[in-house]
């Protein structure tokens, strides 16, 4: 069972071990939620769990998963940066993986029966091992409002701790947070400061600006303000950073795989700013053709990653796709935080195809002038022979 330490998945766990009389073996990884990661495997064992398995993915998901998004330019409904969506196959991964070395025949997951994760690990699963079949506690056991789960929890004398003082739900890793339902439900009321884990409000984020400088390799961030770092030391740092400026809070209205719009509330600070700098450097080494064409597919791969579709030919294919496009992506961009906002303030790559001479418009920079002269005829005969053929009103 996939274990995030959660009330739900601690209800659900015990659940299954006391009233569907199976042997639970937990799946607890490590993707950056933050917090103590034994207490995790103890409410397991507390909830009943034959056993727990505690691994830590978090460079697994920021490599293989996240940084992939990145390169993509995935942004869902061009807001939602994938946190939580680009967990579930890894997190599926595992599962089928434990489930076959401890010989099981179920996976189960503590998703709700109107949210999006149940597709997400479920259609992963079955694309990985048709053979497993799944359980879903949330569908099945006629416990219907995040109360009677709270009061199941009790009644079987299982901690609740302070999340069940809460009527929102949160799921948090080192890409992002993901805040909705109870008091957020209402799309015309502001979110209210308590539930922001990682970042300040821009009133309490610092009255100086701070300059920063990310690095890129063919895609992929590397290093910051000169010192080089680990992929997940990378986007900690930034999430610290920028959090404290005030930068990745996100309040939006997007639609879920069941096809009802959700209030979202989310929180991505190292997500917003490599987003931002990754979009500048592309700009600098890459044509105008394939500026103009990625959005196009940047859409498709976020909505496969949103709607369950991560292990797909097409998603593979368009992994292929953006790979080879970040070839020459490499060089640094230079930012300033400020009260919510991220500016660029320049950048650089020993691979850009942005020419200084030719970019002067009062002077030709080597381009003759017969040739500007030439293709702007074209232009206008083009024009021309609509305008009379075709004529315009006006």
């Amino acid at each position: 069972m996939a274990y995030s330490g959660g009330l739900d998945t601690t209800a659900a766990l015990h659940w299954l071990k006391r009233v569907r009389g199976m042997k639970v073996v937990a799946l607890a990884l490590n993707i950056g939620q933050g917090g103590d990661f034994d207490d995790v495997a103890e409410r397991a064992i507390d909830a009943g769990a034959d056993a727990v398995h505690a691994i830590d993915r978090r460079r697994t998901f920021v490599k293989q998963y996240c940084f992939k998004a990145l390169k993509a330019g995935a942004r869902y409904e061009s807001s939602y940066y994938l946190s939580a969506a680009l967990s579930r196959p890894l997190i599926a991964t595992e599962l089928v993986a434990l489930a076959r070395d401890e010989g099981a025949r179920y996976v189960a997951h503590g998703a709700p029966p109107k949210g999006n994760d149940q597709f997400r690990f479920e259609c992963a699963v079955a694309a990985l091992d048709p053979n497993l079949e799944m359980i879903a506690p949330m569908r099945e056991w006629g416990l219907e409002t995040r109360g009677d789960v709270t009061d199941y929890l009790k009644q079987n004398h299982l901690p609740v701790g302070e999340e069940a003082a809460r009527t929102y739900s949160s799921d948090r890793n080192i890409w992002g947070v993901r805040s909705s339902a109870g008091e957020l439900e209402d799309p015309d009321v502001p979110a209210p400061d308590y539930i922001f884990q990682i970042t300040n409000s821009a009133e309490k984020a610092p009255d100086e600006p701070e300059e920063i400088e990310i690095k890129f390799h063919q895609g992929e961030p590397v290093a910051l303000n000169g010192k080089r770092y680990q992929a997940v030391e990378l986007v900690e740092a930034l999430n610290e950073i920028a959090g404290r400026h005030a930068i990745g809070r996100i309040d939006t209205v997007e639609d879920r795989i069941l096809g009802f719009k959700s209030r979202e509330v989310y929180e991505a600070p190292a997500a917003q700013l490599l987003h931002a700098a990754h979009d500048e450097l592309e700009k600098l080494t890459l044509d105008a053709e394939f500026v103009e064409f990625k959005p196009l597919l940047s859409a498709r791969y976020a909505r496969l990653v949103y709607d369950s579709q991560w292990f797909t030919k097409l998603r593979e294919s368009l992994d292929a796709f953006f790979r080879e496009s970040q070839q020459y992506v490499t060089g640094t961009v230079r930012l300033k935080l400020y009260k919510g906002s991220a500016h660029v303030l320049g950048r650089n790559s020993e691979f850009s195809i942005y020419d200084r001479e030719a970019s002067r418009r009062h002077q030709l920079g080597g381009i003759p002038a017969a040739s500007v002269a030439g293709y702007l005829e074209l232009r206008r005969l083009n024009q021309m022979t609509h305008a009379f053929k075709q004529r315009p009103k006006f």
